[in-house]
């Protein structure tokens, strides 16, 4: 695989968590992000006369302190200096992210720290990638298909913070370390371009990391093996012992005699999807979770089109609050690995 572009390297950085100062330089410009914990918490460099024309302000500072110096004089209230700065970030960095010839430099040193105003950069790029003009975008942080999607540290908890649709969410669950981007979006009922754009999205916006894939080695077919076997013994007796023990234990399983009745949350429309899928096999794998726990747990449908999804909900709860008071206390063997809970209305029920 090529060296990823600037593009991307600055996404892995920061979804690395890396703190410190990233220098953006591309068409003979330069512009200086600060960042912590995901954060932007303050800017420098050319910003078009922005700031500027919004603020009233002839002296160049870091964008974050003219913004406050604009607030504090009465020029601007709060949202709007926020929004002015947001918009001039999203301009220079989609101008950068879209050079080819791009280059950016990381250095571990935070002269800037957060003093009230701080923009995620998650959630920049991915109103960016899914906002007009994001078809160009999501080319520049997968340009190929092909290649892998590796998760990236706190995978699941970051998706789930970017509160994106049902629809979305099932496709950022198909990122497994093992599926190409092709491989999600080719069978995806929301439709390929969708998913190929949510998955851009992902990538720019620190979630996963595209990664080239290794081709399979073919192993040379071993030789027969003539060696005598030894005379089995008749061992039916123990055979019948042990399909009993299984017969026994599975009816354990099955009737759950320790298990309280009460579903949790006492009834209502209201659910915690803990797991989902769309293809068959992945619907197999949500009922046979689903025997683990009928009282509380259940496969229902959602989506639209000719191929629906599934997921699988924990509880019944009256309300969303009640939902999501309890999201936080899910027992640990409820969620599945890299699957972000989050509450949804599921009126149907699994067969």
């Amino acid at each position: 695989m090529e060296r990823p572009s600037a593009a991307c390297q600055l996404a892995l950085w920061v979804g690395r968590r890396g703190k410190g100062t990233a220098r953006l330089r591309w068409a003979g410009r330069e512009l200086v992000l600060y960042v912590a914990g995901l954060q932007v918490v303050g800017v420098e460099g050319n910003d078009d006369e922005r700031l500027a024309a919004a603020f009233g302000l002839t002296e160049e500072r870091e964008w974050f302190a003219q913004a406050r110096a604009a607030v504090a004089s009465g020029q601007v209230l709060q949202a709007e200096g926020n929004a002015v700065i947001k918009r001039a970030l999203s301009e220079q960095l989609r101008a950068f992210l879209l050079d080819p010839d791009a280059e950016v430099t990381v250095d571990s040193a935070l002269p800037a720290e957060p003093q009230g105003l701080t923009i995620s950069y998650p959630h920049l790029v991915v109103e960016m990638v899914l906002g007009p003009g994001g078809e160009q975008l999501a080319k520049a942080f997968l340009p190929d298909p092909a290649l892998i999607l590796r998760r990236l540290p706190d995978f699941a908890r970051r998706a789930g913070a970017l509160e994106l649709t049902d629809e979305g969410m099932a496709i950022l669950a198909k990122i497994n370390d093992q599926r190409t981007a092709q491989e999600i979006a080719d069978p995806s009922p929301h439709g390929r371009e969708v998913a190929l754009t949510l998955l851009s999205a992902a990538v720019g916006a620190g979630l996963a990391e595209p990664v080239t894939k290794v081709p399979e080695v073919a192993l040379a077919p071993q030789p027969p093996s003539f060696a005598v076997r030894p005379r089995r013994r008749r061992m039916w007796p123990a055979v019948a012992l042990v399909l009993v023990a299984v017969a026994v234990a599975v009816a354990v399983l099955w009737l759950r005699p320790w298990q309280a009745s009460t579903v949790a949350g006492g009834g209502g429309p209201w659910a915690i999807a803990v797991d989902g899928g769309c293809q068959p096999a992945e619907l197999e794998r949500l009922y046979r979770r689903q025997e683990r726990d009928r009282v509380n747990l259940r496969v229902v449908p959602f989506g639209k089109g000719d191929e629906k999804c599934y997921r699988l909900v924990w509880g019944r709860f009256p309300d969303r609050e009640a939902a999501e008071q309890a999201a936080g206390k899910l027992p640990a063997e409820t969620v599945a690995r890299g699957f972000p809970p989050h509450v949804v209305k599921a009126d149907a029920t699994s067969p």
